[in-house]
């Protein structure tokens, strides 16, 4: 595995360059060459309301999307899905909604984030 910088803001410096990228090419025409394997989530701020917008790993069985998160000690967007939350998703070029649970503990350094997609139009 690749060396991890040491606290958080390295961290989020490269996240934020990165991800910025990754953003563009997921809402571009683009978006096949990566859309299998990543995604876009929208999350809400429980403090602020404000919306987050992040690309994330993803699978995906039926209605069902699992987002296993990296690192969860270093990230801060899946604490605003605690207790349920609703999201949205840019799923190979299609926006979907639906409501995110978190299992997990980030102590034990396992948290996934369970999306159940609500039914499409």
């Amino acid at each position: 595995m690749a060396d991890v910088p040491d606290g958080h803001a390295p961290f989020a410096v490269m996240n934020r360059t990165g991800n910025q990228v990754v953003r563009l090419l997921l809402r571009s025409p683009l978006h096949r060459v990566v859309s299998g394997q990543l995604a876009l989530i929208t999350v809400t701020g429980r403090r602020t309301g404000r919306t987050h917008t992040f690309p994330i790993g993803y699978n995906r069985e039926g209605d069902r999307v699992t987002i296993p998160v990296m690192w969860p000690e270093r990230k801060l967007w899946w604490r605003n899905l605690r207790g349920g939350a609703p999201v949205r998703l840019r799923l190979r070029g299609e926006n979907r909604t639906g409501h995110a649970v978190v299992s997990g503990d980030e102590n034990s350094g396992v948290v996934k984030v369970e999306v159940q997609l609500d039914p499409t139009a």
